[in-house]
């Protein structure tokens, strides 16, 4: 018996299949399933048609599935530990500085400390020459002398003035009203009687002069009839002459004077009295609204010169103040460091720049501080990110950077919560060993706490437990035909590494990333 199968051009007979001697369709599905499992089948060619070579087909390739990353769950020791640099600070130091009130100008050093000397209470920090500041206290003296006097003339004046301002008073509305009245009478009387007196007397000029020829002529005609001249007679004929020409004069005088009088001295007169009244009328104004002015004025004076000599004794006194501090002594017994300490830091530089003899510094510049050497703690910054991780009695020890084998215990004692420049203030107490290196104030470290440890804790990859929206902590463990998603109890997380307190035995193991 024979079955022809059609595939690859291939031929397959009944006694390559063993059995029974089952039909040829047993074989036909044997073959047709190697061929699906090779590649693809051509259909069989029916009995009547020739066979005709089949055209093969790829098949599209199937992607290849990528292995799964997982982790393993480990078991062993879990720590969480938070270091935090920061600086020695002393416990106990006074800050010494001249801090001026009245000097303000430079003066050269004299002597100075070096920067970690060791002294005690009592001793010279710094001395400067002060003769500037000697001289500013003599000016400032006899200043306050001179200011003194001044004050003391102001307030003999100011009663005096009081009683002078009714009088002023009294007298410019006198003044005013004189003015007022001369010139009503100058206007009503005098300008008129002075326009009359002018005529008349030009009108009795011109009379007595010709009541004076008319005498000569009489006299001529009568000494000429007689026909005979006594000397007694030639002499009344010659004063009757002069009179004559005196009556002349004074007429010729009486027309230059009336016409001044009218054109030149009643015009002016009347301006004058006119000016006058004016004038007068403007001070009696000037006087009502300033006189009281005035003597305001002269009070607010006096209370501002008693403000400056109270100032100028505010600041002899304060000048002479500086001069009992310029001289800079140390008020308790330690090592000097140049500047102050803010922030954990020094300001050592700017000082010591200054420091130095010879040198012409502001006094307010020169800062020393005296600590005691013997008391210290440490100073350190958290960040944000750690602030959970800070405890009230929090222990730890500071390891010096310039003793990195050395480990000082220490105790959290004060903790800031509110941030300064991005970091909160943590200070811790420590005690450093008597046979131990000496621990001073500017040296730097570094602190570590231990906040949890545990020997046998079960910990995944941090970034293989995932947060859900509602809060839970879940993994995924792998599985047929998908992973499988497991919610898990977590601890801590430190070091890259999440504690598993439930949901994930040891040794087992989940997926990397997120399915």
């Amino acid at each position: 018996m024979r079955c022809d199968l059609a595939g690859r051009g291939s031929m397959v007979t009944s006694r390559g299949i063993r059995g029974r001697g089952r039909s040829c369709r047993a074989a036909r599905v044997a073959l047709v399933g190697a061929l699906l499992s090779t590649g693809p089948m051509v259909a069989p060619l029916s009995a009547q048609e020739p066979a005709a070579p089949a055209e093969a087909k790829v098949p599209e390739a199937k992607p290849e599935s990528k292995p799964t990353e997982t982790v393993t769950a480990e078991r062993g020791r879990f720590e969480v530990a938070l270091d935090l640099k920061g600086s020695f600070v002393p416990l106990d130091m006074a800050v010494v500085e001249v801090n001026p009130q009245g000097w303000r100008q430079p003066l050269e050093i004299v002597t100075v400390v070096p920067h970690g000397t060791r002294v005690n209470a009592g001793d010279v920090l710094v001395q400067v020459d002060a003769r500037k500041l000697d001289e500013a206290i003599t000016d400032a003296e006899l200043a306050l002398a001179v200011s003194d006097k001044a004050l003391e003339i102001a307030r003999r004046e100011l009663p005096v003035i009081e009683a002078l301002n009714p009088l002023d008073m009294a007298a410019a509305e006198r003044a005013g009203r004189i003015a007022a009245e001369d010139l009503k009478r100058w206007q009503t009387v005098e300008r008129r009687q002075l326009e009359e007196q002018a005529r008349f007397g030009l009108k009795a000029a011109e009379e007595f002069l010709k009541y004076a020829g008319e005498e000569l002529r009489q006299l001529q005609q009568m000494y000429k009839d007689k026909d005979l001249t006594e000397e007694t007679e030639e002499m009344i004929l010659q004063r009757t002459r002069f009179e004559v020409e005196q009556a002349e004069f004074r007429l010729k005088n009486a027309r230059i004077n009336t016409e001044e009088q009218l054109t030149i001295e009643a015009p002016r007169r009347d301006e004058a009295v006119t000016s006058a009244a004016a004038r007068a009328a403007l001070d009696l104004e000037k006087a009502r609204g300033t006189i009281g002015l005035r003597l305001d004025q002269k009070r607010l004076e006096l209370a501002k010169d008693e403000h400056q000599r109270a100032q100028a004794v505010r600041k002899l006194a304060e000048l002479k103040e500086d001069r009992q501090k310029i001289v800079l002594k140390a008020p308790r017994a330690g090592i000097v460091y140049y500047g102050r300490l803010h922030d954990g830091s020094w300001s050592t530089a700017a000082v010591a720049a200054k420091a130095a003899v010879g040198q012409d510094v502001p006094p307010g510049e020169l800062v020393f501080t005296v600590v005691d050497p013997g008391r210290v703690a440490f100073d350190a910054g958290v960040e944000e990110k750690d602030l959970h991780l800070v405890t009230a009695g929090l222990k730890g020890r500071v390891e010096p950077a310039g003793y990195p084998a050395v480990e000082v215990p220490a105790t959290l004692e004060a903790f800031t919560g509110v941030p300064k420049n991005g970091r909160f203030e943590a200070r811790f107490a420590v005690a450093p060993a008597p046979a131990g290196p000496v621990l001073v104030p500017g040296m730097t470290g570094t602190a570590h706490c231990q906040v949890y440890a545990r020997p046998d804790a079960v910990t995944l990859p941090a970034t293989a437990v995932f947060r859900e929206d509602d809060g839970s902590r879940v993994v995924y463990v792998p599985g047929q035909p998908a992973a499988v998603k497991r919610t898990v109890k977590i601890g801590r997380t430190a070091g890259g590494r999440t504690e598993i307190l439930e949901g994930v035995a040891a040794g087992e193991a989940v997926l990397a990333k997120r399915p």
